[in-house]
């Protein structure tokens, strides 16, 4: 049998959901629990879309993918209920630890102000950027 290799620049939710169940398979092999995504949305009265966070639970470890609000949103402490939000279910799920990652222009201050610290930061970026990676533990 022959294989190949494709580049999808806007690979389908079905296609990515595909690697998805082949990695809980092999999750539940090793008696763990299968990777949860989850997501929090703050809405207008017209279920617009103005905010929220996305990401994971697994291996008793809440992981914040996306955080976004929009920019009229800003400042008014919708950033720190989605994150309270996110780490709540964390630990209605079991999670020992929450991760999340930024760069020097984005949310570090907010990510600092709710706990959590930098584990490791990555020089190099463009614009003499860093990207953090942080973490905190969950009680």
């Amino acid at each position: 049998m022959t294989y190949s290799m494709t580049y999808e620049e806007n690979p389908l939710f079905q296609e990515i959901d595909i690697l998805a169940k082949g990695i809980a398979n092999n999750t539940k092999q090793h008696g763990l629990e299968p990777i949860e995504p989850f997501a929090f949305f703050i809405r207008d009265r017209n279920n617009v879309i103005k905010g929220g966070c996305n990401g994971n639970i697994g291996y008793n470890w809440l992981y914040i993918d996306q955080l976004w609000i929009d920019e009229q949103l800003r400042g008014k402490g919708y950033g720190t209920k989605l994150m309270r939000a996110a780490e709540k279910l964390g630990l209605e799920k079991k999670c020992l630890s929450g991760a999340v990652n930024t760069t020097s222009w984005e949310a570090l201050d907010l990510y600092k102000k709710l706990g959590y610290r930098v584990e490791l930061e990555r020089h190099g970026l463009p614009k003499n950027s860093i990207f953090y990676f942080l973490r905190k533990e969950l009680k």
